[in-house]
């Protein structure tokens, strides 16, 4: 319980602290500076935990490496780091919990597995909460900078749905750390690649402490938070692990009006139950 713990914080403090990198770094910088870091500290983690196995990979899985890091690292952290230009935290948050909706419809439309009532159901709910805390119950806000921000959050769930596909055939065949590191890797160097190419004369030439230290704690925190959360994973009951993942949105909310004094409306509380009611009834519809 305490290694959940350990993940949830590291996890849902995760938005905020994109937000304050922002402030001084462009969007893609943030991305290729974090994973940079946090590769440096994965790749010896996996051979620390694996000494035998090492990282080392089939030729044939190659391709498939590289297609997994695509949609699990560069293009999640390009949707989501320009997102939290136009849009908030807490929001974010909320959007991206939408993730097991989209594994649902792919797993549907991609594996040919079928889908019952409750499922549908779901899906249907968790859609309108999305447009309804999208569009801020407002149609009116539909050509506004803010909903192309959510849009984007959006976008990053379903990343994380095909990466989640994805990544199972990997996890059959190679430890979850030796993929993960492998994913840092490149997921990093795709999102260096176009830093460079893109923001290179919008760098700063200096960062505050806060900026340091926000990049510091994206980068190790979030490998101590999945080192914690795969370990995790081998003792927790299934019903619980759900429990804990819906709690992390409702955690993400709460560290980003704290720290970022984001406004939350009663609105938004209402529209973000509306999200999460619909997920919560596709996942367990789908368990049972």
């Amino acid at each position: 319980m305490a290694q959940c713990t350990v993940a949830l914080l590291v996890f849902a403090s995760s938005y905020t602290l994109i937000r304050i990198t922002l402030t001084e770094l462009p969007p893609l910088t943030v991305g290729a500076l974090r994973f940079i870091l946090a590769s440096a500290l994965i790749i010896p983690l996996a051979f620390f935990m694996h000494p035998k196995k090492g990282v080392h990979f089939d030729r044939r899985d190659v391709p498939t490496l590289v297609t997994l890091s695509v949609f699990q690292i560069f293009l999640p952290n390009l949707l989501q780091n320009i997102g939290l230009e136009y849009t908030t935290a807490s929001v974010t948050s909320i959007l991206q919990s939408t993730t097991p909706m989209f594994t649902l419809i792919l797993a549907f439309v991609l594996l040919n597995e079928s889908v019952g009532w409750p499922q549908v159901v779901g899906v249907l709910v968790a859609m309108v909460g999305v447009i309804l805390l999208s569009t801020g119950g407002d149609l009116n806000n539909l050509a506004s900078s803010q909903l192309l921000g959510n849009v984007m959050q959006v976008g990053v769930a379903a990343s994380y749905a095909i990466s989640g596909i994805m990544g199972k055939v990997l996890l059959r065949k190679y430890p979850a750390l030796q993929v993960v590191s492998v994913t840092f890797v490149i997921g990093g160097a795709f999102l260096s690649g176009c830093s460079i190419a893109l923001e290179r004369n919008s760098w700063p030439a200096s960062l505050s402490v806060d900026v340091i230290l926000a990049l510091l704690m994206l980068s190790f925190l979030y490998c101590a938070g999945l080192v914690a959360w795969y370990s995790a994973l081998k003792g927790i009951g299934v019903f619980r692990l759900y429990v804990l993942l819906f709690l992390m949105p409702a955690l993400a909310v709460a560290i980003s009006l704290i720290v970022l004094r984001e406004s939350f409306t009663v609105l938004d509380v209402l529209f973000s139950s509306v999200t999460l009611l619909g997920v919560a009834i596709s996942e367990f519809g789908r368990r049972h």
